[in-house]
């Protein structure tokens, strides 16, 4: 498997895992990983690994967005147990509008993103209402 994005993840191309950064001083955690703490601008940053389930902030469908990404697609911000809200696309979610409620749990898979220019299979980080089965990329 062939990460979209290498640096924001942690573990092994088969169970990768989301790793973001734990302040030394204030202990907040962020995401993606950052030069400075957001909340105290410390400089004491430790790798922090992320939960892979949350719970769902919000969710829109979009029509018109990334000109890689077939439309329409689904975004949402998903809160996860460390207090970061990540922004994902959403997945194995069909009829999204009979499937997806605010305040559901949520789980992290791995899917397709697009293709590099060689056509293979750039990976990443999605989030699907939790026991899903998976129904699309």
């Amino acid at each position: 498997m062939k990460l979209h994005d290498p640096a924001m993840f942690t573990g092994n191309a088969e169970d990768p895992a989301l790793v973001g950064q734990k302040c030394r001083a204030c202990g907040k955690v962020a995401f993606p990983r950052k030069r400075v703490c957001p909340g105290c601008f410390g400089e004491s940053l430790d790798d922090h690994v992320l939960s892979t389930t949350g719970v769902l902030h919000t969710f829109t469908c979009t029509h018109v967005g990334a000109p890689h990404l077939p439309s329409p697609y689904l975004l949402g911000f998903v809160d996860v147990p460390e207090g970061v809200r990540l922004l994902s696309l959403l997945t194995d979610c069909d009829p999204w509008e009979e499937v997806l409620r605010v305040g559901m749990p949520m789980e992290m898979v791995m899917r397709p993103l697009m293709r590099d220019a060689s056509g293979e299979d750039l990976y990443t980080y999605k989030f699907r209402p939790a026991g899903q089965k998976r129904t699309n990329p």
